[in-house]
Formats: C-alpha cells, sequence, structure tokens
C-alpha cells in the first residue's frame, strides 16, 4: 500500500486574505477581523451559492495558535485554487459532524465538483478585479 492511501486527506478549495484592502469609510485595514492579511483559508463551498456576500472559512487565526471557522466576505479572498489537505487540524474541522457535509471528500467526483466551484468563483469574482492593479 502507497503512503497517499494511507494518509487521510480531502480535495479543498483553497484562497488567501488579501493583504489589504479599503473599508466602506476608505481607512485602509489589514487582512479581516479573523485573519491576517495572506492567511491561507479554506473555503466551505460545497453547498453555497454564489450569490452571497459571505462564505464560511477555515483559517489559521490572527494570534496563530488555532485555526477557526468565521464567515468572510468574498471579495476579501484572492488566489481561489483547487488544493488536498493533510493537515489533521483541518481534517478534524472538515469531519466534524456540524460540518461534515459542507465539504469535498477524496473522490474524483468531489475532485470534479471542487475544480467546477474554482471555474465559476474566477468567473465571478476574480474576473471583476481584471481592470486593477
Amino acid at each position: 500500500m502507497e503512503q497517499s492511501e494511507r494518509t487521510p486527506w480531502q480535495y479543498c478549495v483553497v484562497g488567501n486574505v488579501v493583504k489589504t484592502h479599503l473599508d466602506e469609510n476608505g481607512i485602509l485595514r489589514y487582512g479581516t477581523v479573523a485573519y491576517s492579511g495572506g492567511t491561507k483559508v479554506y473555503l466551505c463551498g460545497k453547498y453555497w451559492e454564489f450569490d452571497m456576500d459571505e462564505i464560511d472559512v477555515i483559517g489559521l487565526s490572527r494570534r496563530g495558535r488555532q485555526h477557526c471557522v468565521n464567515s468572510t466576505p468574498v471579495g476579501l479572498i484572492k488566489n481561489v485554487r483547487l488544493s488536498r489537505t493533510y493537515k489533521p487540524a483541518i481534517l478534524s474541522i472538515m469531519n466534524d459532524p456540524e460540518f461534515r457535509d459542507c465539504w469535498w471528500s477524496n473522490t474524483p467526483e468531489d475532485r470534479a465538483d471542487a475544480e467546477a466551484f474554482v471555474a465559476e468563483w474566477k468567473v465571478r469574482f476574480e474576473r471583476k478585479e481584471g481592470g486593477k492593479t
């Protein structure tokens, strides 16, 4: 048996919290309230609707001590891509009975669904950013 067959993992969609942005009052902000700029976040998008303004994500908290789940505005997440996670702390949250059905597993069908999610995200959100530098 290969190592990859023994190691539990799941497909996931990840992105990064923007480093800086202007809030509604024109004040420069760094990251979000829950996450520092640049933090890698795992998007809970299996049953998420693209017309929603926020998405639940898992990421390392600002204090950097533990992973937490928070709602984050979609406009503050960039560089969305398909990935796999092997991290026990992330898998533990993903497999919690409260959240289990919200995440992709390691099946070919779930990989295809996650790839479709990433493609749709790029069309809806990253296309709008094309004119900005």
